[in-house]
């Protein structure tokens, strides 16, 4: 066999390889938190759902009810426009989870409550700019 036959060889070899395990990764993730549908508050409550799911909102104003015997564990509101979903979440709260908050919630719903097990909020608007309007920027804000 000569070198050219033996680089196309090898060629083909990692090409079959890489898409094996493209395959294998695909068809058999390695949990089941590897996919996650990212469903609505009105997707949730028009499909029975009794997967693992992720869904996103606003912590609805003054919903946010702490457990007196545990700390960790909270109950709260996920709005999503008119659609509010009660969510029950036991675990460390991000810090910047408060009403009206952006979040992202993981887990099962069942009997009519949201069992999160996954907490994550969005990054304040405070710390993002206005990408699409340059004439919002500030540089004389920026110290060199």
């Amino acid at each position: 066999m000569n070198s050219k036959n033996k680089f196309y060889f090898a060629i083909s070899g990692v090409v079959l390889v890489v898409v094996f395990w493209i395959w294998w990764v695909s068809t058999n993730p390695a949990s089941e938190q590897a996919l996650v549908k990212f469903l609505s508050v009105q997707q949730l409550f028009s499909e029975e759902q009794a997967e693992r799911i992720r869904l996103g909102g606003l912590v609805a104003d003054e919903s946010i009810k702490l457990d007196e015997n545990n700390y960790m564990s909270c109950n709260f509101d996920l709005q999503e426009g008119e659609a509010i979903l009660p969510v029950h979440f036991v675990g460390v709260r991000p810090d910047l989870f408060k009403n009206g908050a952006e979040v992202i919630v993981e887990g099962i719903y069942m009997n009519g409550v949201f069992e999160a097990d996954i907490l994550q909020t969005k990054c304040a608007s405070k710390y993002e700019g206005d990408l699409r309007d340059a004439d919002s920027y500030n540089l004389e804000e920026v110290s060199i």
